[in-house]
Protein backbone atom coordinates (compact mmCIF):
# COMPACT_ATOMS: atom_id res chain seq x y z
CA UNK A 1 0.00 0.00 0.00
CA UNK A 2 1.74 3.39 -0.89
CA UNK A 3 1.85 5.90 2.16
CA UNK A 4 0.42 8.86 0.89
CA UNK A 5 -0.92 11.51 2.59
CA UNK A 6 -3.44 14.05 1.64
CA UNK A 7 -3.39 17.92 2.99
CA UNK A 8 -5.27 18.92 5.82
CA UNK A 9 -6.98 21.47 3.00
CA UNK A 10 -7.83 18.32 1.51
CA UNK A 11 -9.57 16.36 4.70
CA UNK A 12 -11.82 19.99 5.37
CA UNK A 13 -12.95 19.46 1.91
CA UNK A 14 -14.26 15.79 2.43
CA UNK A 15 -15.63 16.63 5.81
CA UNK A 16 -17.16 19.69 4.46
CA UNK A 17 -18.81 17.45 1.38
CA UNK A 18 -20.40 15.01 3.46
CA UNK A 19 -23.35 15.28 5.90
CA UNK A 20 -23.53 11.66 7.55
CA UNK A 21 -20.26 11.01 9.18
CA UNK A 22 -19.35 8.31 11.20
CA UNK A 23 -16.46 8.05 13.99
CA UNK A 24 -14.13 6.08 15.68
CA UNK A 25 -11.54 5.54 17.81
CA UNK A 26 -9.52 2.49 18.30
CA UNK A 27 -10.37 -0.55 20.71
CA UNK A 28 -9.90 -0.20 24.48
CA UNK A 29 -9.67 3.67 24.13
CA UNK A 30 -7.61 5.85 25.95
CA UNK A 31 -7.47 9.41 26.42
CA UNK A 32 -6.35 10.65 23.07
CA UNK A 33 -8.40 8.48 21.05
CA UNK A 34 -11.38 9.40 23.10
CA UNK A 35 -10.56 13.36 23.19
CA UNK A 36 -10.01 13.18 19.84
CA UNK A 37 -12.97 11.77 18.57
CA UNK A 38 -15.13 13.74 21.39
CA UNK A 39 -13.96 16.77 19.95
CA UNK A 40 -13.84 16.33 16.30
CA UNK A 41 -17.71 14.88 16.67
CA UNK A 42 -18.73 17.96 18.66
CA UNK A 43 -17.85 20.21 16.34
CA UNK A 44 -19.43 18.78 13.42
CA UNK A 45 -22.40 18.54 15.38
CA UNK A 46 -22.12 21.95 16.34
CA UNK A 47 -21.94 22.60 12.37
CA UNK A 48 -24.84 21.37 11.36
CA UNK A 49 -23.84 17.95 10.52
CA UNK A 50 -25.13 14.32 11.70
CA UNK A 51 -22.98 12.69 13.43
CA UNK A 52 -22.32 9.31 15.73
CA UNK A 53 -19.25 8.47 17.32
CA UNK A 54 -18.28 4.30 17.64
CA UNK A 55 -16.07 4.33 21.22
CA UNK A 56 -16.10 0.88 23.23
CA UNK A 57 -16.70 1.47 26.69
CA UNK A 58 -13.65 3.42 29.09
CA UNK A 59 -13.08 3.90 32.54
CA UNK A 60 -14.57 6.17 34.40
CA UNK A 61 -11.92 8.55 34.71
CA UNK A 62 -12.34 9.77 30.89
CA UNK A 63 -16.33 10.52 31.88
CA UNK A 64 -14.67 14.27 32.15
CA UNK A 65 -14.67 14.35 28.59
CA UNK A 66 -17.72 16.03 27.32
CA UNK A 67 -20.05 15.67 24.54
CA UNK A 68 -20.12 11.44 25.17
CA UNK A 69 -23.90 11.80 24.73
CA UNK A 70 -22.68 11.71 20.81
CA UNK A 71 -21.53 7.94 21.40
CA UNK A 72 -23.70 5.28 19.75
CA UNK A 73 -24.30 1.36 20.16
CA UNK A 74 -22.46 0.20 16.64
CA UNK A 75 -25.90 -1.50 15.83
CA UNK A 76 -27.62 1.84 15.49
CA UNK A 77 -25.38 2.73 12.29
CA UNK A 78 -26.68 2.38 8.85
CA UNK A 79 -26.05 3.76 6.43
CA UNK A 80 -22.47 5.90 6.41
CA UNK A 81 -21.27 8.60 3.95
CA UNK A 82 -18.01 9.36 5.34
CA UNK A 83 -16.14 7.00 8.32
CA UNK A 84 -13.39 8.95 9.85
CA UNK A 85 -11.18 6.43 12.09
CA UNK A 86 -8.86 8.89 14.67
CA UNK A 87 -5.74 7.26 16.10
CA UNK A 88 -5.97 4.09 14.55
CA UNK A 89 -3.20 2.44 13.32
CA UNK A 90 -4.50 0.07 11.08
CA UNK A 91 -7.96 -1.67 10.70
CA UNK A 92 -7.36 -4.41 13.15
CA UNK A 93 -7.75 -1.34 15.48
CA UNK A 94 -11.76 -1.06 15.00
CA UNK A 95 -12.18 -4.60 16.33
CA UNK A 96 -15.66 -5.05 15.37
CA UNK A 97 -16.57 -2.37 13.66
CA UNK A 98 -14.70 -3.46 10.38
CA UNK A 99 -17.42 -4.25 8.08
CA UNK A 100 -19.04 -0.37 8.86
CA UNK A 101 -15.78 0.90 7.85
CA UNK A 102 -16.04 -1.32 4.71
CA UNK A 103 -19.40 -0.03 3.82
CA UNK A 104 -18.60 3.65 4.02
CA UNK A 105 -19.01 5.37 0.95
CA UNK A 106 -15.77 7.35 1.51
CA UNK A 107 -13.05 6.66 4.36
CA UNK A 108 -10.44 8.94 6.59
CA UNK A 109 -7.82 8.02 8.38
CA UNK A 110 -6.07 10.83 10.75
CA UNK A 111 -3.64 9.17 13.15
CA UNK A 112 0.27 9.71 14.77
CA UNK A 113 1.29 6.44 14.73
CA UNK A 114 4.75 5.50 13.15
CA UNK A 115 3.00 2.40 12.54
CA UNK A 116 0.16 3.57 10.79
CA UNK A 117 -0.71 1.80 7.38
CA UNK A 118 -2.56 3.75 5.48
CA UNK A 119 -5.66 2.38 5.36
CA UNK A 120 -8.16 5.16 4.47
CA UNK A 121 -9.55 6.66 1.15
CA UNK A 122 -7.93 10.03 2.23
CA UNK A 123 -5.36 9.95 4.85
CA UNK A 124 -3.66 12.45 7.30
CA UNK A 125 -0.82 10.98 9.20
CA UNK A 126 1.69 13.13 11.24
CA UNK A 127 4.23 10.92 13.21
CA UNK A 128 5.84 14.58 14.72
CA UNK A 129 2.35 14.95 16.19
CA UNK A 130 2.08 14.56 19.98
CA UNK A 131 -1.43 13.08 19.67
CA UNK A 132 -4.11 12.93 17.34
CA UNK A 133 -5.67 15.59 19.36
CA UNK A 134 -2.92 18.20 18.20
CA UNK A 135 -4.15 17.00 14.39
CA UNK A 136 -7.61 17.83 15.35
CA UNK A 137 -7.09 20.86 16.62
CA UNK A 138 -5.03 22.08 13.53
CA UNK A 139 -8.10 20.80 11.22
CA UNK A 140 -10.95 22.55 13.30
CA UNK A 141 -8.58 25.98 14.14
CA UNK A 142 -10.01 28.98 11.90
CA UNK A 143 -12.77 26.16 9.97
CA UNK A 144 -14.88 24.44 12.26
CA UNK A 145 -16.85 25.31 15.65
CA UNK A 146 -14.32 25.72 18.50
CA UNK A 147 -15.96 26.31 21.91
CA UNK A 148 -15.13 24.91 25.79
CA UNK A 149 -16.14 21.55 25.70
CA UNK A 150 -14.47 21.11 22.41
CA UNK A 151 -11.53 22.63 23.84
CA UNK A 152 -11.69 20.58 26.78
CA UNK A 153 -11.71 17.17 24.72
CA UNK A 154 -8.71 18.35 22.69
CA UNK A 155 -6.98 19.39 25.83
CA UNK A 156 -7.61 16.12 27.53
CA UNK A 157 -6.00 14.20 24.67
CA UNK A 158 -3.21 16.16 24.49
CA UNK A 159 -1.77 16.05 28.23
CA UNK A 160 -3.03 12.59 27.76
CA UNK A 161 -0.73 11.21 25.41
CA UNK A 162 1.97 13.73 26.54
CA UNK A 163 1.63 12.08 29.98
CA UNK A 164 1.44 15.79 30.96
CA UNK A 165 4.03 17.38 28.71
CA UNK A 166 6.42 14.78 29.80
CA UNK A 167 7.27 12.37 26.90
CA UNK A 168 9.61 13.33 23.80
CA UNK A 169 6.52 13.99 21.51
CA UNK A 170 6.14 17.09 23.25
CA UNK A 171 7.19 19.91 20.82
CA UNK A 172 6.76 23.85 21.05
CA UNK A 173 3.88 23.42 19.05
CA UNK A 174 1.89 21.33 21.55
CA UNK A 175 2.40 23.85 24.10
CA UNK A 176 1.33 26.69 22.11
CA UNK A 177 -2.18 24.34 21.02
CA UNK A 178 -2.32 23.81 25.06
CA UNK A 179 -1.84 27.63 25.85
CA UNK A 180 -4.43 28.27 22.78
CA UNK A 181 -7.05 25.33 24.45
CA UNK A 182 -6.77 27.46 27.81
CA UNK A 183 -7.75 30.42 26.09
CA UNK A 184 -11.12 28.29 26.47
CA UNK A 185 -11.76 28.95 30.19
CA UNK A 186 -11.50 24.69 30.59
CA UNK A 187 -11.01 22.87 33.73
CA UNK A 188 -7.52 22.53 33.10
CA UNK A 189 -6.73 21.40 36.29
CA UNK A 190 -9.56 19.39 36.92
CA UNK A 191 -9.24 17.64 33.55
CA UNK A 192 -5.48 16.38 34.84
CA UNK A 193 -6.20 15.34 38.13
CA UNK A 194 -9.09 13.33 36.54
CA UNK A 195 -6.45 11.56 34.54
CA UNK A 196 -3.63 11.03 36.04
CA UNK A 197 -4.22 11.65 40.01
CA UNK A 198 -6.91 10.30 41.06
CA UNK A 199 -8.17 6.47 41.12
CA UNK A 200 -11.01 3.72 41.96
CA UNK A 201 -10.05 1.91 45.34
CA UNK A 202 -10.09 -1.22 43.21
CA UNK A 203 -7.52 0.19 40.48
CA UNK A 204 -5.23 0.88 43.32
CA UNK A 205 -5.80 -2.56 44.37
CA UNK A 206 -4.42 -4.05 41.25
CA UNK A 207 -1.88 -1.59 41.18
CA UNK A 208 0.19 -2.84 44.19
CA UNK A 209 -0.52 -6.60 42.69
CA UNK A 210 1.17 -5.76 39.50
CA UNK A 211 3.88 -3.82 41.55
CA UNK A 212 4.33 -7.17 43.78
CA UNK A 213 4.88 -9.04 40.23
CA UNK A 214 7.10 -7.24 39.10
CA UNK A 215 10.37 -8.65 38.00
CA UNK A 216 13.24 -8.09 36.52
CA UNK A 217 15.06 -9.59 33.85
CA UNK A 218 18.19 -9.75 31.76
CA UNK A 219 20.74 -7.83 34.24
CA UNK A 220 18.42 -5.23 34.94
CA UNK A 221 17.59 -4.08 31.79
CA UNK A 222 14.09 -5.46 31.10
CA UNK A 223 10.91 -5.26 33.73
CA UNK A 224 7.94 -7.40 33.57
CA UNK A 225 4.70 -7.69 35.32
CA UNK A 226 2.07 -9.24 34.73
CA UNK A 227 -2.09 -9.53 35.72
CA UNK A 228 -4.41 -12.20 35.61
CA UNK A 229 -8.13 -11.80 35.25
CA UNK A 230 -8.03 -13.75 38.57
CA UNK A 231 -6.48 -11.04 40.00
CA UNK A 232 -8.24 -8.61 38.79
CA UNK A 233 -11.84 -10.45 40.06
CA UNK A 234 -9.52 -10.78 43.41
CA UNK A 235 -9.29 -6.78 43.57
CA UNK A 236 -12.85 -6.11 42.73
CA UNK A 237 -11.71 -4.30 39.44
CA UNK A 238 -12.31 -4.39 35.95
CA UNK A 239 -9.69 -4.40 33.04
CA UNK A 240 -9.93 -0.92 31.96
CA UNK A 241 -7.93 0.23 35.06
CA UNK A 242 -4.61 -1.05 33.68
CA UNK A 243 -3.39 1.74 31.61
CA UNK A 244 -1.13 3.71 35.00
CA UNK A 245 0.83 0.17 35.68
CA UNK A 246 3.14 0.27 32.53
CA UNK A 247 4.16 4.15 33.06
CA UNK A 248 5.23 3.15 36.83
CA UNK A 249 7.15 -0.25 35.45
CA UNK A 250 8.78 2.37 32.89
CA UNK A 251 10.24 4.26 36.11
CA UNK A 252 12.25 1.89 37.53
CA UNK A 253 16.40 3.29 37.48
CA UNK A 254 17.84 1.61 34.77
CA UNK A 255 14.67 0.12 32.80
CA UNK A 256 15.46 0.04 29.36
CA UNK A 257 12.60 -1.90 28.15
CA UNK A 258 9.42 -2.39 30.65
CA UNK A 259 6.74 -4.52 29.69
CA UNK A 260 3.22 -4.92 31.32
CA UNK A 261 0.69 -8.20 30.06
CA UNK A 262 -2.63 -8.80 31.51
CA UNK A 263 -5.27 -11.50 30.13
CA UNK A 264 -8.31 -9.87 28.09
CA UNK A 265 -9.71 -13.21 28.30
CA UNK A 266 -9.25 -17.14 28.49
CA UNK A 267 -7.54 -16.75 24.96
CA UNK A 268 -5.93 -13.10 24.77
CA UNK A 269 -3.12 -11.50 26.42
CA UNK A 270 -2.77 -7.95 25.89
CA UNK A 271 0.84 -6.50 26.08
CA UNK A 272 1.82 -3.03 26.41
CA UNK A 273 5.74 -1.76 26.22
CA UNK A 274 7.56 1.27 26.81
CA UNK A 275 11.25 1.57 25.68
CA UNK A 276 14.05 4.20 26.59
CA UNK A 277 16.32 5.85 24.07
CA UNK A 278 17.90 3.72 21.61
CA UNK A 279 15.03 0.87 22.15
CA UNK A 280 12.26 0.51 19.97
CA UNK A 281 9.45 -1.52 21.07
CA UNK A 282 7.03 -0.29 18.16
CA UNK A 283 9.45 -2.95 15.78
CA UNK A 284 8.58 -5.63 18.99
CA UNK A 285 5.35 -4.88 19.40
CA UNK A 286 4.34 -5.26 15.39
CA UNK A 287 6.10 -8.48 15.48
CA UNK A 288 2.62 -9.76 17.21
CA UNK A 289 0.53 -7.86 14.76
CA UNK A 290 0.64 -4.59 17.08
CA UNK A 291 2.11 -1.19 16.93
CA UNK A 292 2.35 2.19 18.31
CA UNK A 293 5.45 4.55 18.83
CA UNK A 294 9.38 3.71 18.94
CA UNK A 295 8.77 4.36 22.90
CA UNK A 296 5.22 3.25 23.65
CA UNK A 297 3.64 0.23 21.29
CA UNK A 298 1.21 -2.88 22.21
CA UNK A 299 -0.25 -5.75 20.97
CA UNK A 300 -2.65 -8.61 21.27
CA UNK A 301 -1.47 -12.23 21.81
CA UNK A 302 -3.66 -15.15 21.21
CA UNK A 303 -1.89 -17.13 24.03
CA UNK A 304 -1.94 -18.29 27.15
CA UNK A 305 -0.23 -15.43 29.53
CA UNK A 306 2.87 -17.77 30.36
CA UNK A 307 3.47 -18.37 26.95
CA UNK A 308 2.62 -15.27 25.73
CA UNK A 309 5.59 -13.77 28.41
CA UNK A 310 7.94 -16.59 26.80
CA UNK A 311 7.23 -15.29 22.89
CA UNK A 312 7.82 -11.22 24.08
CA UNK A 313 11.20 -12.30 25.79
CA UNK A 314 12.24 -14.79 22.88
CA UNK A 315 12.17 -11.38 20.51
CA UNK A 316 13.59 -9.19 23.10
CA UNK A 317 16.58 -11.28 23.22
CA UNK A 318 16.99 -10.72 19.95
CA UNK A 319 17.18 -6.73 20.39
CA UNK A 320 19.17 -6.76 23.34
Amino acid sequence: MMEKNDSLAKIREIISQHQNIVLCGHTNPDGDAIGACLALAASLHKGGKMVQVLLEPYGKKYNMIPNSTLIVEKEVVTEVELFIALDCGDIGRFQGIENIFRSAKHTVNIDHHISNSYFGEYNYVEEAASSTSEIVFKLLKGYFPLDGEIASALYAGLIYDTGGFRHTSTTPFTMQVAGELMNYDIPFTKIYNALFDSRNFSEMKIMGRAFDKAERYFDGRVICSSITMGDIEDCKGTNKELDAIINYLKGVNDTKIACFLYEKNDMDVKASFRGNDGYDVCALAQKFGGGGHVKAAGCTIAAPIAKAKEMVFAEIEKML
